[in-house]
């Protein structure tokens, strides 16, 4: 049972906001979580969307670290996914078809010969049921959504729930939960993208990244796994030991077939540990003139790496800032698993009898 808040010996955790209204003249509605530290986390119901998070650098100077919008029209037409979930499916699923208990399914395309993350109107475009809670350390959103069978091609009717929490020791706990009424495939993740300088900073080259992972997977020319797992030494794609991206800027622009494949960072790695369950330190990312530092837990086996390889200055950013390639990079936390024929299905397979649970930790610190 969730701990009440002491109102007398309290901070104002949750401040609710209209955001505006989508073009279906529904509203939309912020929930900003505060902690004691003053960092904040902005969320709107629509695509359980994170739209600003504020903490503070080496000097006390807090910044917006997180690339988003000002409004939710520009999230209703965002074509990057940014601080959104994803789902029903992260990943590409090739010419969209998928072969469940022997029985094939056509889900909708999306993306050229192929389904990506979930389709067009997956769980980022949806408008999710949103409630909030505190108690005197933490402040939560909970969002839920029900996709119904066959939404986007999908079987089964699935109930989605996420729980977002910030508490005092400056942890964001993303947690996951689906149930489905006949076997499916699920794969979710959260599609932020960080500049640990502050959203509106440039690029990402002076960010220094970890990721606890001896193995990538290497991906072919469609942009699918090739299915085989390649040891990470002496590539472009070592991050063992916390490593600069500026080090490894002639790499993100260089000759590495990967790289120049998905135009930077843009693959699965396999993280370090044996089987669902039990949390990892997974990844870590820190800005060095800031001294902003995040680390990732998560009890996923493997994560992505993309250094928004495709935002090109099209779109009108949060404080009128047009993002550029490299603006930002992503840790993605999820199964490994874009599918193509002939792929199995049992890392992402869910039935009704076990029900779908996934648990990340995003700590913010200061070097």
């Amino acid at each position: 049972m969730k701990e009440q808040l002491d109102v007398k010996n309290s901070i104002d955790r949750i401040v609710t906001s209209t955001f505006g209204k989508l073009s279906s003249g529904e509203t939309t509605q912020q929930f900003t979580l505060k902690n004691e530290k003053g960092t904040t986390v902005s969320i709107t119901d629509f695509g359980g969307i994170i739209t600003s998070i504020n903490t503070q650098d080496n000097k006390g100077i807090f910044a917006d670290i997180v690339l988003g919008y000002d409004n939710i029209q520009s999230y209703e037409h965002d074509p990057y996914y940014l601080g959104a979930i994803i789902g029903r499916y992260a990943g590409r699923i090739d010419q969209g078809t998928v072969s469940i208990d022997d029985e094939a399914f056509q889900l909708a395309l999306n993306a050229p010969d192929s389904q990506l993350h979930g389709g067009e109107k997956a769980l980022n475009k949806q408008l999710w049921q949103a409630n909030t809670f505190q108690t005197e350390t933490s402040a939560s959103v909970e969002l839920n959504y029900t996709s119904p069978d066959g939404d986007a091609g999908f079987p089964g009717t699935v109930t989605f729930k996420v729980i977002y929490t910030l508490d005092d020791d400056n942890q964001f706990t993303l947690e996951y939960f689906a149930h489905t009424d006949k076997a499916t495939i699920v794969n979710l993740t959260q599609h932020s993208y960080f500049n640990l300088a502050g959203h509106d900073s440039g690029n990402i080259l002076d960010h220094q990244v970890y990721i606890n992972a001896n193995h990538f997977l290497p991906m072919c020319e469609r942009v699918y796994p090739t299915g085989e797992q390649k040891l990470v030494t002496d590539t472009a794609h070592d991050f063992t030991n916390a490593t600069d991206l500026r080090t490894l800027g002639d790499e993100i622009n260089g000759e590495d077939k990967q790289i120049k494949m998905g135009l930077g960072y843009d693959n699965y790695w396999l993280l370090n540990k044996e089987s669902l369950g039990g949390e990892i330190l997974a990844a870590q990312a820190v800005e060095k003139a800031s001294g902003r530092c995040i680390s990732i837990y998560s009890d996923q086996p493997s994560l992505i790496l993309y250094t928004a390889n495709y935002i090109d200055g099209s779109q009108i950013g949060k404080d009128h800032c047009r993002y550029q390639p490299r603006a930002a990079l992503c840790l993605e936390t999820q199964r490994a698993n874009s599918l193509q024929k002939g792929c199995s299905i049992d890392n992402v397979l869910l039935t009704p009898e076990e029900d779908f649970y996934s648990k990340t930790r995003w700590v913010f610190s200061c070097l």
